[in-house]
């Protein structure tokens, strides 16, 4: 498989053997890994065989029985090592494939249609579009909407069956029924839907027999009620609904090993509210303490921290090994809640990003120098992506602006592949020497941002003046004053959490400045932190004893003690 397949569904390691028909002729083969969309495998003859080929398959292990392309060929001193990716819709058993893989690798695959899963005489179905998962059916009486409602106590028995005798006589959809008589209110009826589609999805983690099958293709317009569903939250809560062991115990990894953060932003900051369970395990992820450490610090019930565990690694927010860890990460920014912003600020920073993009370049759209180590390459990186996941956007309505979005980060993460490798750095560069010079750096464009930011700034125009510094640190994010700024006007506009962390990127480039130092304690006092703030208050006035902020601060201290006493 390519290594765009390989990103979009995970691959299982396997060894069995079986029989490839090529041409119409039967070669012995064994697997040595598989997904969804294909197989790699070992063939032990020689083969007429080439890019291209269809060949059958026919694996008992996996219940496959299909069709295959070859998509490369590689001789080696076993076999003859090919990777072979399936004709026609996407197929698997349930217990050969982990479900919460099959809806990531969809979702990042931007896919659309309708995948069927089936157990017996369960059937439901999950309608995908662009990926994002927005809405659901069963055949199952207990997943209908007044069913749900009354187990849950919104509605009374007299209502339920009010309403199914009144869904006979007008053919009606129970939801809306329910509005219609009274007994459920018009705001409440896409919360119930969408509850209803959540219990749908959740239900099938639970599955341990089955079958499911995705069908790509164009979704029919008059079934379907589209809902917004993050796939990561929806994976995260059903793997923490299940009930038994069983589930667990093929899945989970040696309790020797040691969990870290993801090294990919695109897992790492995705849309997912978690308990208190995911915010005890996360807490003592540090990228040095094995699994059965953090199992006993957490002093959680074993099956509670093995299914905590286990939903982590199958949103990807921890992962098993990596390659490197990226700078700047701290348990708080993966635990916290995202905010949803539907204002003006998220559209003007994704539209003005999108029409310069590719102008900007591979340093531009980073925001480094050509000259940029490579550290300081993966750190912009880190800041870049994280800025514009598109999960940290899941509630944009406009398909075209998500769209846009998922272009610039695609974009950012082509960038940092190209410049964080020596030879495609060097073959880019080579490519930069034969084009004319950029009009104006990315230096000389940021501080315009800032002098307007600060007029903005002046005028208490916050939102303005926010955006504009926010896009000066980005466009130089090595300026301590552009993050300090920034920090202000987030202030000002009462995110206080983003404003600390604005401030403590300037700290960071400048640790002992008494302005930045003070300004961050007021900020702590806000979020109640007194400690912290004393700290840096202290700190402040030993650098500079004249800090007027700083000064503030230790008196608001003393009131805040005094009222205590």
């Amino acid at each position: 498989m390519g290594k765009e397949e390989k990103r979009r569904f995970r691959r299982y390691k396997k060894r069995s053997e079986f029989r490839l028909l090529i041409k119409g002729k039967s070669f012995q083969a064994e697997i040595a890994d598989y997904s969804l969309e294909g197989i790699g495998a070992i063939v032990e003859d020689t083969p007429p065989i080439k890019e291209g080929d269809v060949v059958d398959l026919n694996v008992t292990d996996l219940d496959m029985k299909t069709r295959g392309k070859i998509i490369w060929a590689k001789r080696l001193k076993s076999g003859l090592r090919i990777g072979i990716r399936n004709i026609g819709d996407l197929r698997g058993n349930v217990g050969h494939y982990e479900f919460a893989d099959a809806i990531t690798g969809l979702q990042r695959g931007n896919k659309t249609g309708i995948i069927e899963v089936g157990s017996g005489t369960i059937l439901k179905k999950i309608y995908i579009k662009n990926g994002d998962m927005i809405f659901a059916a069963s055949n199952q009486d207990e997943d209908r909407l007044g069913d749900i409602l009354l187990k849950e106590g919104k509605i009374t028995s007299e209502q339920y069956d009010q309403s199914v005798e009144e869904m006979k006589s007008t053919k009606q959809r129970q939801g809306t029924v329910l509005v219609r008589l009274g007994h459920l209110k018009p705001q409440e009826l896409i919360w119930a839907v969408t509850h209803q589609v959540e219990e749908i999805i959740i239900s099938l983690f639970a599955l341990e027999h089955g079958s499911f099958e995705f069908k790509e293709g164009p979704l029919p317009t008059d079934e379907t009620i589209t809902l917004k569903l993050s796939a990561a939250n929806l994976i995260y809560r059903g793997i923490k609904r299940l009930k038994s062991i069983s589930h667990l115990s093929c899945c989970l990894p040696s309790m020797n090993v040691i969990p870290c953060f993801s090294s990919d932003p695109l897992k790492l900051f995705q849309d997912i509210v978690l308990d208190k369970e995911g915010k005890t395990i996360l807490s003592y992820v540090d990228g040095k303490t094995a699994m059965d450490n953090i199992i006993s610090m957490s002093h959680l019930d074993n099956f509670e921290a093995f299914k905590t565990i286990y939903a982590l690694l199958s949103t990807g927010i921890i992962e098993l090994k990596r390659e490197e860890i990226l700078d700047e990460i701290s348990v708080e920014e993966i635990i916290e809640e995202s905010e949803v912003k539907m204002d003006t600020e998220v559209v003007n920073m994704i539209e003005e990003m999108y029409s310069k993009y590719k102008d900007l370049g591979y340093y531009g759209v980073l925001g480094v120098k050509q000259y940029a180590t490579t550290a300081e390459i993966k750190n912009a990186y880190y800041d870049a992506a994280k800025r514009f996941h598109p999960d940290r956007h899941f509630y944009l309505s406009s398909d075209t602006l998500k769209g846009k979005l998922s272009d610039i980060f695609a974009y950012i993460t082509e960038a940092y592949t190209t410049l964080s490798h020596h030879e495609k750095r060097s073959r880019y560069d080579k490519q930069l020497s034969h084009k004319p010079a950029p009009t104006i750096s990315n230096e000389e464009l940021a501080q315009e941002k800032f002098e307007e930011g600060k007029i903005e700034f002046a005028k208490y125009n916050s939102a303005q003046a926010m955006e504009l510094f926010g896009q000066a640190a980005y466009l130089h994010n090595s300026m301590s004053k552009y993050h300090y700024y920034y920090g202000l006007a987030l202030n000002r506009l009462g995110r206080f959490k983003e404003a600390e962390r604005a401030i403590q990127r300037a700290l960071k480039i400048e640790p002992s400045n008494s302005d930045y130092l003070a300004e961050a304690g007021h900020i702590y006092l806000k979020l109640g932190f007194s400690g912290r703030a004393k700290s840096n208050f202290e700190t402040a006035l030993r650098i500079s004893p004249s800090n007027q902020r700083a000064k503030e601060g230790m008196g608001k201290l003393s009131e805040e003690a005094s009222g205590h006493e």
